[in-house]
């Protein structure tokens, strides 16, 4: 901020030249324009003066030595009046023409920093020292007082702009990194309210939760819960509402079910990056585990046990002109009344795809392919997993799971009414 006030400065007064110059031209031209009409006047009036002093003279009315006596004062008064008016003219000039603009450029750019700096960005430019300070310091406390800081700036942006995603996203996931959990569960509820059901919407309301989760003891409340299955509905392998599931599982001791969530979250991440071979040496961890405590082959599922169906999934050519940005494609299997069975989140340049589901895929541990015996199996295109009308949608008819042996096949053409 410090660097930055010397340029302010040449900039606002740059500005106030634009104003300042204008008006000293305008008022000294107004004020000449009346000071040369007035002297016009003088003129004409000493002239009038004399005329009549000279006609008196010429009818007799007055001796001469008389007119020379009053034509002399005549003249003294005239050249006293034009002197007079030449000083004030001068003085006014000095005190209106310059004082007042001087006064009022000095008050604009006085006040407009001090506007800048209590309703605009101003705060926001201390932000680069304030990471530069967290970068060099050695100090927790001093790192922990940055943060707070920053925060706070963060917070007052969000405040004046409450639709900037990327400020939200960022000052509620610092709220989480410093343990402030409320702050972070009112940052994220807001944000999710103002956007549109999508993917940015399901990274949201996954932060929420995990806020919620963290407030409550780590705890699954009603709440968390409220907002766990809204977000699987966005996208049924969202990182934060597997990492919650993953904890939950290890803390009931469902080792395997942990791996399932650690496995849907790398479905999600790019290869090869830091966070997959961590999850995947959680995974191997616990594969090992398995075996070595009920014996390999025990742990084993033959293909008989093992439930998956394949599904084949096309767009047709009629619709591909109509598929509008910022809709994905939805994969699931559902049965009647349940939430779906098995899902996957794809884009529409994967199509077209042939793909497996399996138990790995639910979205809740208690519904999967495995608890049913009949399911449907359907893709859509929308901005949400829940397709709506104008969305694109293919549903299969519904079958017996343990019956279905061929793939299932389906195009996408039909438009929602």
């Amino acid at each position: 901020m410090s660097a930055l006030i010397p340029y302010i400065v040449l900039l606002m007064l740059a500005a106030s030249l634009f104003v300042l110059v204008p008006v000293l031209r305008f008022r000294a031209r107004g004020s000449d324009d009346q000071n040369s009409i007035r002297e016009q006047q003088n003129v004409a009036l000493f002239q009038q003066s004399l005329d009549e002093l000279e006609s008196n003279q010429a009818e007799g009315l007055i001796e001469a030595s008389e007119y020379e006596k009053l034509k002399l004062e005549l003249e003294r008064n005239f050249l006293n009046d034009m002197e007079s008016r030449e000083v004030s003219r001068k003085n006014s000039t000095a005190s209106y023409t310059r004082l007042l603009p001087l006064t009022l450029m000095l008050f604009i750019m006085a006040g407009g920093f001090l506007l800048y700096r209590s309703i605009g960005s101003g705060p926001e430019l201390v932000l680069p020292e304030l990471i530069e300070e967290l970068n060099v310091s050695e100090s927790v406390d001093e790192q922990l007082a940055a943060l707070k800081e920053i925060a706070s700036i963060l917070d007052q942006r969000f405040q004046r702009r409450s639709d900037d995603i990327q400020t939200g996203y960022t000052l509620g996931t610092l709220y989480i990194s410093l343990e402030e959990y409320a702050d972070a569960v009112r940052v994220f509820s807001r944000l999710s309210e103002r956007m549109e059901a999508g993917p940015d919407k399901a990274t949201v309301l996954g932060q929420l939760a995990q806020s919620q989760y963290l407030l409550a003891d780590s705890t699954i409340t009603p709440t968390v819960q409220a907002t766990i299955d809204e977000t699987l509905l966005l996208n049924s392998n969202e990182q934060a509402i597997m990492s919650i599931l993953a904890v939950e599982a290890l803390l009931s001791e469902d080792l395997a079910g942990a791996a399932n969530y650690w496995r849907r979250q790398v479905s999600q991440l790019p290869v090869g990056s830091e966070q997959v071979a961590q999850l995947n040496e959680r995974i191997a961890t616990i594969e090992a585990y398995l075996a070595e405590e009920n014996g390999t082959e025990d742990n084993e599922e033959s293909p008989a046990d093992r439930i998956e169906l394949t599904v084949t999934v096309s767009i047709d050519d009629s619709i591909r002109n109509q598929i509008e940005p910022g809709m994905n494609v939805y994969i699931f299997a559902r049965s009647e009344g349940t939430p779906p069975l098995a899902a996957v989140t794809l884009q529409p340049e994967d199509l077209p795809v042939t793909i497996t589901l399996n138990e790995d895929m639910a979205m809740l541990p208690q519904f999967t392919l495995a608890s049913v015996e009949t399911a449907y199996i359907g893709a859509s295109i929308s901005r949400q997993a829940v397709a709506e009308s104008g969305d694109f949608q293919a549903v299969s008819e519904s079958f017996v799971i343990s019956e279905q042996q061929a793939p299932i096949v389906l195009s996408i053409k039909d438009r929602l009414p």
